[in-house]
């Protein structure tokens, strides 16, 4: 069994490597560390950047070994998000980069188009149904 001094310093030795990982990040991507953390402070988990950015250790060291730039992690991101949203399958960042087939934006951009005429179709449905209802209808039917 290890030792409390083996186990001390092998945990300072992987902060060490996961926050120098970190640091070639920020700077590559000339970030300022101020304006992220650790979630949970636990130093080789997921880090957090600004509002709506979050990098896990294996992305982290993915971006740094193959230079890859924050715009590029951007897109991934915005992809995987799109990609959800349509119940289309997400891309690990390393599958995203090799260029695994992906959906195209254009295509994303038509299914949003569509989402939104769906939804305009509906309010103006229920519009139509409360001017023809004039007041008319009993509280428990109102959807």
């Amino acid at each position: 069994m290890a030792s409390a001094a083996v186990k001390r310093m092998l945990k300072e030795n992987y902060e060490k490597g996961c926050n120098g990982y970190l640091v070639e990040l920020l700077n590559m991507w000339e970030l300022d560390a101020c304006y992220g953390f650790w979630v949970r402070d636990e130093v080789g988990g997921t880090y957090c950047y600004g509002d709506s950015i979050y990098l896990n250790m294996d992305e982290i060291i993915y971006c740094v070994v193959n230079d890859i730039k924050e715009l590029e992690y951007q897109e991934y991101l915005d992809y995987n998000v799109m990609a959800n949203e349509y119940n289309f399958n997400t891309l690990s960042l390393e599958s995203w980069h090799l260029g695994a087939p992906r959906v195209p934006r254009e295509t994303f951009d038509r299914l949003r188009k569509m989402k939104q005429d769906l939804m305009d179709a509906v309010q103006e449905e229920k519009e139509r149904l409360k001017k023809q209802g004039n007041g008319k209808t009993k509280e428990k039917d109102r959807f």
